[in-house]
């Protein structure tokens, strides 16, 4: 009798330990793939977005297809945890949704922060946002420099 109570506490003690580990190597992987933080952001739910390059300090308004390319992008970004502030040239995006509520984000190469939350982002992630606002300078014929 006793010696099946201590191998039915055994068998528990293995299935908790392997449980455990499960837990920890899905909590591992899930790190090292990172997280796309804004990938509930739709085009189709937004009215405009005020994009601000500084430096210089150029303020640009994105509408329609500006608007719906750099929501793919937002929406596609991978972050991989928190982080502080960088410097460098920052994108401040503005979003204006149709519900009227607003949301803040600003990419500077690496750094992404979303109402006021800093995450590590890929670096081509942020390299593709910062091309998108140069492309809308051109279009909307601002100088960046």
């Amino acid at each position: 009798m006793e010696k099946e109570k201590k191998n039915n506490s055994r068998t528990i003690l293995k299935r908790a330990l392997t449980v455990v580990i499960a837990v920890l190597c899905v909590f591992g992987i899930k790190t090292l793939m990172g997280t796309r933080t804004m990938m509930y952001l739709y085009a189709r739910d937004i009215d405009h977005i005020d994009v601000t390059v500084t430096p210089p300090g150029v303020t640009m308004t994105a509408v329609g297809d500006d608007s719906a390319a750099v929501v793919s992008l937002l929406s596609k970004a991978v972050t991989h945890g928190r982080k502080e502030p960088v410097t460098g040239q920052t994108i401040s995006l503005t979003i204006y949704n149709l519900d009227e509520s607003v949301q803040q984000v600003n990419v500077c190469g690496d750094y992404l922060e979303v109402d006021g939350k800093g995450y590590k982002m890929r670096l081509s992630d942020g390299e593709a946002i910062a091309a998108w606002a140069k492309a809308l300078a051109e279009k909307q014929g601002v100088s960046l420099e």
